[in-house]
């Protein structure tokens, strides 16, 4: 049963079935069309911006999500029990990534006390994590925004074809099908911006929260080597 349903299924796809292009290539809809309706150019830049905001952030965020913390503590422990407090500055100075500038904001404080030493660390850290979440405000912003402006588009449509049934007198399909597929794409596409930004953000986001307490974690490690240092001198 299963092999003789499966050239009806064949037939029945097309791959334009999932784009739902069709609504331009049939002809109810020209290309140029979406773009004489103010809502589809909106949906167009918030799309084109998605996809900014979404290559930027995980290039930025990617690169930084990998790193080794034991071995930068262990290069940092090896300078301090040399005594030179200095070399391990600069030895963090050559990397500009969140972990090497939070524990060089602690050592170049460390004739402070380990509870100052740590919340100098910890506001360096916070700009950090800043940084890192940079440009996320305008992902969520996109997320909330493109199906509201999706669902503008339906209205939008809607009106537009109701207009065209009012203005002729008749409701055929050729008189409100170009507003009923516009009214219908639009919230497709709104959809679709906002489900393909979503996972990004919560990605990026949780990206940040565990590089972060990896961090802190390393900062509070480097506050114990500090202690343990100063107890033996």
């Amino acid at each position: 049963m299963i092999f003789v349903a499966l050239p009806a299924l064949q037939e029945s796809f097309n791959i334009l079935n999932i784009f739902r292009i069709y609504a331009v290539v049939d002809g109810v809809v020209t290309f140029m069309g979406f773009f004489d309706n103010l809502t589809m150019v909106l949906l167009l830049i918030t799309f084109v911006s998605a996809l900014i905001l979404i290559g930027e952030r995980l290039f930025y965020v990617l690169r930084r999500k990998t790193f080794n913390a034991n071995r930068v503590l262990a290069d940092v422990q090896r300078y301090l029990e040399e005594g030179d407090v200095d070399g391990a500055i600069a030895y963090l100075k050559r990397t500009d990534h969140p972990l090497h500038n939070t524990l060089r904001a602690g050592l170049e404080n460390i004739h402070l006390t380990l509870d100052q030493m740590y919340d100098m660390m910890d506001s360096v850290l916070s700009h950090e994590r800043n940084k890192l979440l940079k440009f996320t405000s305008g992902m969520s912003s996109i997320i909330a925004v493109a199906p509201l402006l999706g669902l503008f588009g339906t209205v939008d449509g809607l009106i537009d074809a109701f207009h065209q049934i009012a203005v002729t007198g008749t409701g055929g399909p050729e008189v409100v099908g170009k507003g009923i597929s516009t009214a219908l794409v639009t919230t497709w596409w709104g959809l679709i911006i906002a489900m393909l930004t979503i996972p990004i953000y919560n990605y990026v986001t949780n990206t940040v929260d565990i590089i972060t307490t990896k961090i802190d974690n390393a900062a509070r490690r480097l506050l114990i080597i500090v202690s343990q240092l100063q107890k033996a001198s």
